[in-house]
């Protein structure tokens, strides 16, 4: 422990010589300072300069790997409370794993006080008298890092749990801007299971596994337990720039309407209700189509809907309540509640509507019934600013009659002219049946077959328009053949079937005919996902790649992203200490790797406080020195905006935040009665990755203000200690051990640190109690030693200090303006005196003590007064 006091000691001198006065304390400025040990205090505002004066230096502080020491004591009665606080420092380079520390035996540790990092458990043994701790302990000068992934999942683990359907791309900014999937199956669940079937998916597009949590029941939106059901064609929905997805919901509790779910949290956050489905729990609503700032619901009791897109619980302007006023006539499809099929006469398709939106309206075609042969397609269009049928439109059917494998509309698609101006609303049936109706009057059209030379088993499903381009998934692509799914493009430009590319076959599998590609949509980036039925159900694939050699789609890379991560600090259970990020890098990767790459730092205000372009400075590692008063103690925000050079094939790369800390902190409580001794409090740390460490024990005495006990007290020693019945030599103990002088027995009070083993060498001067004054720390604490010990007194709201008894300073001299630290005084030879108004014990007659004094000293004094 002597070793540690150097330490410290010379730490808070190295950091006065350096940024204060010489030999004297720091100054301390407003907003107080942080204690990096015993008695060393280091202003906040001088932490940053310090550390990155040490860090130009090529140098950073370690600590003593094991410290402890009282932060307060307080006192009730007979009883008295000790905060403890104990510090370990792991100065190597890197984590240190299954680490153990050790507290006690100590009589008694308050249950519930122990206190500890983040990741580490801490524990009670039966009675209460040994803590410990297990964890693992980073290094206190090290970095934090994160993983950027660059390229995406080449398989998906999506199986089970029924057909997928649309793929909604979000980017989860929670997670540092990474990419996910999130889709509901459609028509699930079937029967009355809406309690038990997970329908509601999202997949990492970095791994192809599940998000955490999913899959996972579709709730209703508003935390109140209950399920919902979806309908056969769940392609509309609404993700708005908080994160937050709308769609629609058919609860269990027979409720329809829009339901909401924020993505970024995990979260219900709202219900919006339309109706009551009026016998069954099956898909009963569809929609949401967005029109500017509202969103449109069709129900199964035919009725248009329309709700505030910026806050649901508020109607569309113009409106009284939700309902639009306009209605589909009876017979343009099923109600759901009556609604059987070939398939099964229980399933539920939901609403027989599909919508188009083109500026200001949205055009309809429905579906007389989901698998009866006739069967009549008729087309609506509904004005959203008048809230009423668009004016000139003719409200027509067709009938379509030949059998078909599967005898429902999947879809409906916008028809464009070559100009990319719509002209028709479209859907196909059955291979070559296509039908449509124009946007200008509603009446039946015949434009020209999208892809007429191909025989294709049933109609698109949701297609994905790209600039003149359409992408169409081809569901039933001989299906359970030797052939993939695909994805097929067409030109509107032309009029005819993209080029050089039309066909995207799927890598997913690539020797059998499925997934059964249900819809397509597009990502931020660009890149095609497609998701449909037998799983896995999911791939994707980059347009603006030929096909590879087998005649598989071209793979998306991630080739352009930002990545943001915020790097947390540590916390200390005893308040502030120094926490610093020094620089981030970049690392796993070379400047050859980016055509751009730039770190931004922001504050916790979300504002851009530092912009690094790593490229011109021609450097992976950015210097945070000049935002250290910023960054200082508080998170981290990373940003990250990188592009990769052309040809580079790089899957990840790495960002590493560096820091310099203070030592892991472990507190807790102890509670002691005033007849106890000085309090003996040890601790040790263990683990295989630690050095040997020797025991850290320390000892202190009980309270002053403790009920004094017995009668007597030493008083020649400034700790008062044990008087004995033996000779006394006039000499005083070291503060808080045993002392010598007359009187009966009686425990010191002194205060003090007891810190043993061995010793310091003397460097101060000697009062003539035998005890060494030493120079005062930097941080102001006082240090003394006697008898080859060194005492460094607690930081009490007080100021002890050594001084000439009062009666005798009074009579030699002027009363100081300022105590000071006593020096060695004049040789006096003087009798031994009484303490005035204390009983004396008669003393036995013995030999007297030596006659001759080689150095007589003047009598002196302990004495502690409130720090002013």
């Amino acid at each position: 422990m002597a070793v540690l006091a150097i330490i410290l000691v010379s730490l808070s001198l190295l950091f006065a010589r350096t940024y204060g006065q010489e030999g004297g304390p720091i100054p301390q400025k407003e907003g107080g300072g942080v204690k990096v040990g015993p008695s060393i205090i280091i202003p906040f505002m001088l932490i940053p300069a310090i550390i990155k004066k040490l860090t130009e230096k090529g140098e950073l502080p370690t600590y003593p790997v094991l410290d402890k020491k009282p932060l307060n004591i307080s006192q009730s009665g007979n009883t008295y409370t000790v905060d403890w606080v104990i510090y370990y420092a792991n100065n190597t380079n890197s984590t240190q794993n299954g680490i153990t520390i050790t507290e006690g035996p100590l009589n008694t540790i308050v249950p519930g006080s122990l206190q500890q990092p983040s990741g580490w458990s801490g524990s009670l043994n039966s009675t209460n008298t040994v803590a410990t701790w297990t964890g693992n302990a980073p290094p206190v000068n090290g970095y934090m890092s994160a993983n950027v992934n660059t390229g995406m999942a080449s398989s998906f683990n999506v199986t089970g749990g029924g057909d997928g359907y649309r793929a909604f791309p979000y980017r989860h900014m929670a997670s540092g801007g990474k990419l996910r999937i999130y889709f509901i199956n459609h028509h699930e669940p079937m029967f009355n299971n809406t309690s038990t079937g997970q329908i509601f998916k999202c997949v990492d597009t970095l791994t192809g596994n599940y998000c955490s949590g999913f899959p996972k029941n579709l709730p209703k939106g508003d935390g109140s337990g209950k399920f919902s059901s979806s309908g056969m064609y769940d392609e509309e929905y609404y993700i708005d720039s908080s994160g937050r997805l709308y769609y629609a919901v058919t609860a269990n509790d027979k409720e329809f309407g829009l339901g909401c779910y924020n993505l970024e949290t995990d979260t219900e956050c709202g219900f919006y209700k339309l109706g009551v489905n009026p016998t069954k729990t099956w898909s009963y609503v569809k929609g949401p189509w967005k029109v500017g700032n509202e969103l449109y619901m069709v129900g199964g009791d035919r009725k248009l809907y329309c709700l505030d897109a910026t806050n649901p619980a508020n109607f569309c302007m113009g409106l009284s309540g939700y309902y639009t006023g306009f209605s589909f006539p009876a017979g343009a499809f099923l109600d759901p509640n009556t609604a059987g099929t070939t398939m099964s006469p229980n399933m539920s398709f939901g609403p027989g509507v599909f919508g188009e939106v083109v500026g200001s309206r949205i055009y309809f075609i429905t579906d007389s019934h989901a698998n009866a042969i006739p069967k009549t397609l008729r087309s609506f269009c509904f004005d959203t600013v008048t809230k009423s049928p668009c004016a000139g439109w003719t409200v027509s059917s067709q009938t379509h009659g030949t059998p078909m494998t599967y005898p429902r509309v999947w879809s409906s698609f916008i028809y464009y002219n070559n100009a990319m101006n719509p002209v028709h609303i479209c859907a196909r049936l059955n291979g070559l049946s296509q039908y449509c109706f124009s946007l200008s009057s509603g009446l039946p059209s015949s434009p020209p077959v999208v892809f007429s030379g191909l025989s294709l088993n049933t109609g698109f499903g949701s297609e994905i328009t790209m600039g003149s381009r359409s992408y169409f998934p081809d569901f039933m692509y001989q299906a359970m053949s030797s052939n993939p799914g695909r994805v097929l493009c067409w030109d509107w430009s032309t009029g005819a079937p993209c080029a050089p590319t039309w066909e995207y076959k799927s890598w997913t599998h690539p020797t059998k005919g499925n997934p059964r590609d249900y819809t397509v949509n597009v990502d931020d980036k660009g890149c095609i996902w497609v998701v449909g039925d037998n799983a896995p159900a999911m791939w994707y694939f980059d347009p603006a790649k030929p096909p590879d050699r087998n005649g598989h789609a071209g793979k998306c890379e991630s080739r352009e992203g930002k990545f943001e991560q915020t790097f947390q600090p540590w916390q200390y259970c005893s308040g502030p200490k120094p926490f610093l990020w020094l620089r981030v890098d970049v690392a796993n990767a070379s400047l050859s790797d980016f055509s751009k790459l730039e770190i931004r730092i922001k504050d916790s205000s979300n504002n851009t406080i530092f912009v690094y372009d790593c490229l011109t400075n021609s450097s992976l590692s950015a210097n945070l020195s000049g935002i250290s008063a910023q960054t200082s103690g508080q998170p981290l925000n990373v940003e990250v905006f990188y592009a990769l050079s052309s040809g580079v094939n790089l899957q990840s790369f790495e960002i590493r935040a560096y820091y310099h800390a203070s030592p892991l902190e472990f507190c807790l409580k102890s509670r002691h009665d005033c007849l106890q001794d000085a309090i003996k409090n040890p601790v040790n740390v263990s683990g295989q990755q630690v050095s040997l460490q020797p025991k850290v024990e320390v000892e202190l005495t009980k309270p002053e203000e403790c009920p004094v006990l017995g009668e007597g007290a030493g008083s020649n020693g400034p700790g008062g200690g044990t008087g004995g019945s033996g000779p006394s030599s006039g000499a005083g103990g070291t503060v808080g051990q045993t002392g010598g002088g007359s009187g009966s027995s009686s425990t010191g009070a002194g205060p003090g640190i007891l810190l043993t083993p061995s010793p310091l060498p003397s460097t101060g001067s000697s009062g003539a109690s035998g005890a060494i004054v030493h120079p005062p720390t930097a941080g102001g604490a006082q240090v003394v030693e006697k008898d080859g010990q060194l005492q460094i007194l607690p930081e009490a709201k007080q100021r002890c200090y050594w001084r000439p008894k009062q009666k005798h300073l009074e009579a030699t001299q002027k009363p100081p303006t300022k105590p000071a630290v006593s020096k060695k005084a004049s040789v006096q030879a003087q009798k031994p005196k009484k303490d005035a108004g204390k009983p004396v014990a008669q003393k036995p007659k013995k030999k007297p003590a030596k006659a001759k004094v080689a150095t007589p000293q003047q009598d002196m004094e302990y004495v502690c007064e409130p720090e002013k």
